[in-house]
């Protein structure tokens, strides 16, 4: 089969055999490249079959999303139902621990499958693990119907959390920077802009610098709540600004499941009731044999690449 790794920081494309570890072997439809996947190849990642947003058919023909995180289920975290925060979490993580879905077939523990709707785009597939991260943070907070909120960063993950606002209720400004995002942000009924206003009830970092940190700080009112998506590439200072409006940060990390609730669930109805999600996000989509190109296409600020899917098996 074809597989996408990376070697001394640059992308390959290789022929292996099937995978023959234990799980189910899916016949993948869609694997999304993440921005986390990008500082990964440049941080020299290597060894490993890439991607960790995919899914595809069983060989029962059940089209499944892949949750990517595992964990020990007896940590205190694990019994605390808090699995995101697991040290398994991300030592098993397909596409960095352990083989991921950017090949044509990929083996995956059947606990962390979830099976999608009839009638639900085989391509929106790799969007649910980017969606789940999204509802986790969302549910970290404390909100409802009728708040405002301020998305900083325009782009998958940005996106995806004003989708999910609106969807709650909640009114969604989101700064972008290019032409291609304000599009997708009206498409999806937000409001983008360059420069925000003040006094927003939440604020959410979906680029995770200090200048976005700053500009969710400045903008979210006294006593409000800002969210921190994904990772610091960069250390981020806090100001006295934090102190004197007394902002509750919030951290949020993968995604969280157990009796009560689960975020993969949630963001698989959430692509099944607004299709359109996935014809906005999904702004290029590319064979397997083409990964250099989409992986340069994901990189390119300029490309107007929201989400770059690969597709093995097209």
């Amino acid at each position: 089969m074809r597989a996408v790794t990376s070697h001394q920081g640059q992308i390959q494309i290789i022929d292996r055999d099937l995978p023959t570890t234990s799980g189910e072997l899916i016949k993948v439809t869609s694997s999304g490249i993440c921005g986390s996947d990008l500082h990964m190849v440049e941080m020299g990642v290597q060894g490993v079959v890439l991607g960790h947003e995919f899914g595809g058919y069983t060989s029962d023909g059940r089209l499944v999303a892949v949750r990517p995180t595992g964990e020990c289920g007896h940590c205190p975290s694990c019994l605390a139902r808090s699995p995101q925060t697991c040290p398994e979490a991300g030592s098993t993580l397909y596409g960095l621990a352990q083989d991921g879905g950017l090949a044509e077939y990929a083996r995956v523990d059947p606990q962390r499958m979830y099976e999608i709707p009839e009638g639900v785009d085989p391509v929106a597939i790799g969007l649910v693990e980017p969606l789940a991260v999204v509802v986790h943070g969302i549910n970290r907070l404390q909100s409802h119907s009728g708040m405002r909120a301020l998305v900083v960063g325009a782009g998958s993950i940005g996106l995806l959390t004003a989708a999910v606002l609106r969807d709650r209720g909640i009114g969604v400004d989101i700064v972008a920077r290019h032409q291609h995002q304000y599009i997708a942000a009206e498409s999806l009924g937000v409001r983008p802009m360059e420069t925000p206003d003040k006094n927003y009830d939440m604020t959410f970092d979906a680029v995770c610098t200090q200048q976005t940190f700053d500009l969710c700080v400045d903008a979210v009112r006294p006593g409000g709540q800002l969210l921190e998506f994904g990772m610091f590439w960069t250390p981020v200072q806090l100001s006295n600004s934090v102190m004197m409006k007394e902002v509750t940060i919030v951290p949020s990390i993968f995604y969280g499941h157990n009796e009560d609730h689960n975020d993969f669930l949630e963001a698989v109805d959430m692509l099944t009731r607004h299709p359109e999600i996935t014809s906005t996000i999904v702004t290029h989509r590319f064979g397997i044999d083409d990964a250099v190109h989409a992986f340069d296409t994901a990189k390119d600020k300029k490309s107007g690449a929201i989400k770059v899917h690969i597709m093995p098996n097209a």
